[in-house]
């Protein structure tokens, strides 16, 4: 091995031990695991998955964010969701769980992905029990927040659902900036308006009542989460009058 695959084999098992879903395994599983894998670095923008691959692999997101969609009969992209470190996609029958039909997946920054068939990953877990445990877990809190966002779909109001959405993103990507909390995942009006099942423009409208308040700020398709408390208000109690 050379200097260069040693040090790429290191970082790969660095990024596994990261992983959520190998937790509580030693370090020469670890090292086991990173034989049976392939690590992929991809660009910004890269596609990672479609219809067309190949339907027997399983790719596990080691660093970075992707951005899950499908695209309609007339070419326009649906946005899905928006995954980071830990997420699994690709197939997922060894999982429980059908792949979702015609979907894409794209690397919204600079991202590592592991990529494992469903045979090595069904080894992988009769070799290691605790991987199985660990699925289910991962399996568990994806089945709660469907759940979570169908309940938000037929009850809530839009400006529920974007506080409640934005609280979200805020907790998985977000940073402490001086000007508040800095959501890294630059999505565009049309992209967050899918996310939350309503229209651009009335999420545009949204946004703006959301700005005028003080809630929050945006720009370059970023949004700054100013009021964190105030935001969750609005998630929960929708356009009741907030609290003096």
């Amino acid at each position: 091995m050379t200097a260069s695959q040693r040090r790429s084999f290191t970082e790969k098992l660095g990024l596994l031990r990261e992983l959520e879903l190998f937790n509580g395994l030693s370090d020469d599983d670890i090292m086991a695991i990173g034989h049976a894998t392939t690590m992929t670095h991809c660009q910004p923008g890269q596609t990672i998955l479609s219809p067309d691959d190949p339907p027997d692999q399983i790719h596990i997101l080691k660093k970075g964010k992707v951005r899950v969609y499908r695209v309609s009969p007339d070419g326009k992209q649906l946005t899905l969701d928006i995954y980071d470190k830990g997420a699994i996609l690709g197939d997922m029958r060894l999982l429980g769980q059908d792949r979702i039909a015609e979907a894409y997946a794209e690397s919204i920054d600079a991202a590592v992905i592991c990529t494992i068939t469903p045979d090595e990953l069904r080894r992988l877990v009769e070799r290691y029990p605790t991987i199985g445990v660990n699925i289910i877990t991962f399996l568990s809190h994806r089945l709660q927040e469907a759940q979570r966002e169908l309940e938000a779909m037929a009850y809530q109001r839009v400006g529920q659902r974007l506080a409640r959405k934005l609280i979200d993103l805020g907790q998985r990507f977000g940073v402490e900036t001086v000007r508040g909390t800095l959501i890294e995942a630059r999505l565009t009006q049309q992209e967050l308006a899918e996310l939350i099942g309503t229209t651009r423009e009335t999420l545009a409208h949204t946004l703006a009542d959301f700005r005028r308040r003080g809630l929050l700020d945006t720009a370059n398709h970023q949004v700054v989460i100013r009021d964190a408390e105030r935001l969750a208000h609005v998630a929960e109690d929708g356009d009741r009058p907030e609290p003096l």
